[in-house]
């Protein structure tokens, strides 16, 4: 993996972010707890140093924020398939209790969205930054979030970034503000709500995963 970059972003570039639209009503999945409706952003809080996610909040920049993909199976794999080695027959186990009270469900967004684009190295170049950004591992991740905040100070009207997947290569992950998208509101897609945690949604994992050779065991049955 790329080395951390040796200085914080710059103090004076004149930069000029490539953008992605993302049109009202392009369906978004994203895998969350059923507590929490799908529309409803994150407010938690990132330590500055330590934990997190890529592009996470701090108290450096508080805002609400939502990860999501327009794929089912990137959702899955950046949320439940993180750091899964394959085991010495070939197969990557999701552990049950990484499901428990999850749900994957649809949204979309109500009108069309402006996302900084860091998909490729010509839009990473235009923000200072490489491939680095947007494929780091966890260890870097407070210095991708201070550089994420100081991206979000460069491009005021940016409603979010999208960047490819790390674990679903070729396609994309984005991360939406609730500072700045969230009116007109964000919707779930009535009847796309998907529940994870029992028998016929470990059944529907194993099926949607299966070419990525990642399952999970069925629940016990009740006695």
């Amino acid at each position: 993996m790329t080395d951390v970059p040796p200085v914080p972003p710059p103090a004076s570039a004149n930069i000029s972010p490539h953008w992605a639209t993302l049109p009202a009503g392009t369906v978004l999945w994203r895998v969350h707890k059923q507590k929490w409706p799908v529309t409803t952003f994150n407010p938690t809080k990132a330590d500055p140093w330590f934990g997190g996610n890529r592009f996470d909040a701090t108290s450096d920049d508080e805002y609400p924020y939502l990860y999501a993909a327009p794929e089912q199976q990137t959702a899955l794999l950046e949320t439940l398939v993180r750091g899964i080695p394959f085991d010495d027959k070939g197969r990557r186990l999701i552990r049950r209790a990484t499901v428990g009270d999850v749900w994957l469900t649809a949204l979309q967004p109500g009108r069309d969205l402006s996302l900084v684009a860091l998909r490729t190295h010509t839009d990473l170049a235009a923000v200072c930054q490489d491939e680095w950004l947007v494929q780091a591992d966890p260890p870097s991740y407070p210095q991708t979030r201070h550089w994420a905040h100081w991206l979000r100070g460069q491009a005021p009207l940016a409603d979010g970034f999208i960047w490819p997947s790390r674990r679903d290569l070729g396609r994309d992950s984005l991360i939406l503000f609730g500072d700045r998208c969230a009116a007109p509101p964000l919707t779930e897609v009535p009847g796309s709500a998907i529940r994870l945690d029992d028998a016929d949604g470990a059944r529907w994992l194993n099926k949607c995963l299966a070419e990525y050779r990642i399952s999970i065991r069925l629940p016990p049955r009740s006695a």
